[in-house]
Parts: structure tokens; sequence; C-alpha cells
């Protein structure tokens, strides 16, 4: 799935400029960034989560995420989006809580990141 495709889903909102035609194949939703670093699926994982720091950038940046989306309406400060301009990393945020997002991304056929086994 496209990220443009996501955008629609979700009915989001992109922070910053990026390449829409990006794809995206799983969804890691947390509030662990340590978590990501050692579960992440890398350049198709999109990170849902509600952590609006600079560390969410950089953990992205490490496991070579397909973006960042941010549930509730949350987002980064200004300096966070230009961190994530600087790396390439497509910013998105959206109204929908964190079950109501992952919940539409998983029906559109978004995998999860990791499996509890």
């Amino acid at each position: 799935m496209r990220l443009d495709q996501v955008l629609e889903i979700i009915k989001g909102q992109a922070l910053n400029e990026f390449n829409h035609a990006r794809q995206v194949e799983y969804g890691f939703e947390t509030a662990l960034l340590s978590d990501v670093l050692a579960y992440a699926i890398p350049h198709t994982t999109l990170i849902i989560t509600e952590i609006t720091n600079h560390q969410v950038i950089r953990t992205a940046e490490m496991v070579d995420a397909a973006g960042v989306l941010f549930v509730k309406n949350k987002q980064p400060d200004a300096s966070a989006i230009q961190l994530a301009c600087e790396l390439g990393i497509p910013l998105i945020v959206t109204r929908l809580g964190m079950f109501e997002a992952c919940g539409r991304l998983f029906a559109a056929g978004i995998k999860p990141a990791r499996r509890v086994e």
C-alpha cells in the first residue's frame, strides 16, 4: 500500500513533504521505541504512535521506517518536523485513536510488524 492510500484510510494529514508513493507493508504500534528497534521490519514499516519527541524520529531513521503516524492529533514540535525533513522521514497525523487507526489499516491489508507468540 502507498502512503497516499494510508492518508486516505486514516483521514490523515501530511506534516512534511515526502514521496506519497512510498510503500507500506507493515504497521508497528508502540509506546516503547525499544520495541521498534528490536522488532521492526526495515523499509516498509509504518510506526504508529503517540510519542512526538525527537527520539521517535531517530528511531524511524535507525530502522529505515516507511514513516511515522501520530494518532490522537498529537504532533511533534517544529524542530522534530525539521529533523524528519532532513532525514527524509514521512510524518502523518490523524485525529483517530490508536485502536481505530490500527484497525482501519489492518482491515485495508497492512500486516503487523511483530507477532506476539
